[in-house]
């Protein structure tokens, strides 16, 4: 078994993993990079046209805008997705479309290389935590990794050699179901490609909760408006309810693209633990006001104390412009900044800026894992190898060294262009 690292390893974005199973080959999602040159995954076109098949854990664009390029490449046949994640891929495109414009940059592929894109459903052929068979001699599992509505986990097994690729994990969600293989399933794991986008960060997320909660507390206390950018889907539908709750008496508002996310997230109940459907769909009804894009501007204007959530977590949009230069002008506004944020962006400018006429704070909310998920992980999965994704390489480097100290073995720290050979 050989695994290249086209993206994502030694970096945040571009996740893109190619595996070789003797003469089969499958490729691990198929991603993008913002705020930088290198945009894009380090397709090899001839090995692109010979693969067996593609896996797409979920639609976030790092993990998935660049697959319309394997059909470019001639790249004709599947990918194997949920139904959840197929249907949110049509927002992440003109998203990804909006991106590249804004930027003066040029599409890779076009309209009809998206439509060439042809999906099967893990839900049609295989219940959660089954085998089935994706094609003669290669097999397949997944899960539920609790990043968002429809993302998976997948373990692989192939010419005598099994590989778990655990996309975006996310222990800590509050809404969303996440669990691991059966044990019988991992008992000889040759590779686990595993995310560990907090590298060797010990935070628990309670703690950032708490620091999240406090902070809204203080801009909301002294009279200010609480801004958070966040993706369309993900993180932001977890903190509405969390601060709906801390803050039964403020008004909850977002924009239109985050109700849109708010209807995939409730499309499909499996994706939600157990009991915390109906209610959470009721929070959203009780407490959650959404806007169109000309309210929100309007809105931002005004003095009234609330706390908004767009989906637009780098600043890039016409609205976000607008609803910025509005927020400067009474510094007893806040805007928080909750995940990772990409050079060249509005948002990475923001937090550059010396006085920016209002608070910008970073306050993380935890959706992939740090050192001590790592550490639960392996100690459930026991692979003989293991690839650390989705950090720069100078943490990952800091989180391997960490780790073989604890006695794991076999913990690689790569960056793309790496290739890793298994016996």
């Amino acid at each position: 078994m050989q695994v290249e690292v086209w993206g994502g390893a030694g970096e945040h974005g571009r996740s893109c993993y190619y595996v070789q199973f003797g003469q089969r080959s499958v490729l691990l999602d198929c991603g993008v990079k913002k705020g930088q040159e290198d945009m894009y995954p380090l397709l090899d076109a001839a090995k692109v046209r010979g693969l067996t098949t593609v896996f797409l854990s979920h639609a976030h664009e790092d993990h998935s805008m660049a697959i319309p390029l394997l059909y470019r490449h001639g790249y004709n046949g599947v990918v194997w997705t949920t139904r959840s994640t197929a249907h949110q891929l049509e927002s992440y495109y003109a998203s990804w479309l909006r991106y590249v414009s804004d930027a003066g940059k040029e599409m890779p592929y076009t309209a009809e290389h998206i439509e060439q894109v042809r999906y099967r459903f893990l839900e049609d052929v295989s219940a959660p935590g089954q085998w089935f068979s994706v094609e003669p001699g290669i097999e397949a599992c997944w899960g539920p990794s609790g990043h968002l509505a429809g993302s998976v986990w997948f373990l692989l097994k192939a010419e005598g050699h099994t590989l778990f690729y655990s996309g975006d994990y996310s222990p800590d969600s509050r809404l969303l179901s996440a669990n691991l293989p059966a044990p019988e399933y991992v008992k000889d794991l040759s590779l686990a490609i595993i995310d560990a986008a907090y590298a060797d960060d010990e935070t628990e997320q309670e703690i950032l909760i708490e620091t999240l909660v406090e902070t809204c507390r203080q801009v909301l206390n002294r009279g200010g408006h609480v801004w958070l950018p966040v993706p369309m889907c993900g993180r932001g539908h977890e903190m509405i309810e969390i601060l709906a709750e801390a803050f039964p008496d403020t008004q909850m508002l977002c924009d239109e693209q985050l109700e849109k996310g708010f209807q995939a997230l409730c499309g499909d109940e499996f994706w939600f633990q157990a009991d915390k459907w109906h209610a959470y769909k009721q929070m959203w009804s009780n407490r959650v006001q959404v806007l169109n894009e000309e309210q929100v501007m309007r809105r931002s204007t005004l003095p009234e104390r609330t706390i908004f959530l767009s989906a637009d977590p780098m600043l890039q949009s016409r609205a976000s412009g607008i609803v910025l230069e509005a927020c400067r002008a009474r510094q007893e506004n806040a805007i928080l900044l909750t995940g990772h944020v990409y050079p060249g962006t509005r948002a990475a400018q923001l937090l550059a800026e010396e006085k920016p006429g209002f608070e910008v704070t970073r306050c993380r909310y935890k959706i992939h894992q740090g050192l001590p998920d790592v550490r639960r992980m392996l100690d459930q999965l026991r692979p003989k190898s293991t690839l650390l994704v989705h950090a720069p390489k100078v943490k990952t480097d800091r989180l391997q060294t960490k780790l073989i100290a604890s006695g794991y073995d076999g913990i690689f720290s790569c960056v793309p262009g790496d290739t890793i050979i298994m016996g």
